[in-house]
């Protein structure tokens, strides 16, 4: 059962072990530097080093449902990784990264009756509700409030202190990202225009999606 597991870490170690200067040796010798921090949902679909194919020591990440950033409470599992990443590493980028199709979004619209769900997930409640407000369907709904779970998570980030307190010092900028599952397009938030921007390798704006 576990062998699509173990034939995949046989990939990894043949890439980054079994050669001369490996990437892996060089990290266990001489440490970690990486330059992102990036919040993502636990959807198996969207992992973020199988979307940007990503070598070990690039980016710290967390995984939360919905990408969800609760307000800040001292001790939690996402307040101690930003801690130890911004105060004792070289992070310069926070990201959010939500995507489409999520599913804990979806059970929050539906108000999916399991307490230990749904009591994590309600915080984005606000997002949701905003959503119905404007939206006159139930895929337009479900499309904003996964644009503005993002946003609020970005908003609630800004509060935790390790990340107000690198911001006061101009040493990280957080960027809210959305991937779409179904193109495998990467669209980031532009407060300028008040929309999710699809990103490209040459930074130009090729298409906008303009939250409500």
């Amino acid at each position: 059962m576990t062998q699509d597991l173990l034939k995949g870490l046989q990939e990894f170690k043949k890439y980054h072990y079994d050669t001369e200067n490996s990437r892996m040796q060089m990290l266990a010798e001489l440490g970690q530097d990486p330059k992102y921090f990036i919040i993502s949902c636990i959807d198996s679909r969207c992992n973020p080093v199988t979307i940007f194919r990503a070598q070990p020591g690039i980016f710290f990440t967390h995984k939360a449902m919905g990408a969800i950033v609760r307000p800040y409470r001292q001790g939690t599992a996402l307040s101690a990784a930003l801690q130890f990443a911004l105060e004792y590493n070289n992070i310069e980028n926070v990201i959010i990264m939500g995507h489409t199709g999520c599913g804990a979004i979806k059970a929050l619209a539906e108000k999916l009756d399991d307490p230990e769900i749904s009591s994590f997930i309600e915080v984005a409640r606000h997002a949701h509700t905003k959503a119905v407000s404007c939206c006159n369907n139930q895929d337009d709904i479900i499309a904003h409030t996964e644009q503005g779970v993002i946003l609020e998570s970005m908003e609630n980030l800004k509060n935790y202190p390790s990340v107000k307190k690198a911001l006061k010092e101009e040493r990280i900028s957080i960027k809210a990202w959305q991937f779409d599952m179904k193109s495998g397009d990467l669209f980031e938030y532009n407060a300028d225009k008040n929309g999710f921007t699809l990103m490209s390798i040459e930074e130009n704006v090729l298409d906008s999606r303009q939250t409500k």
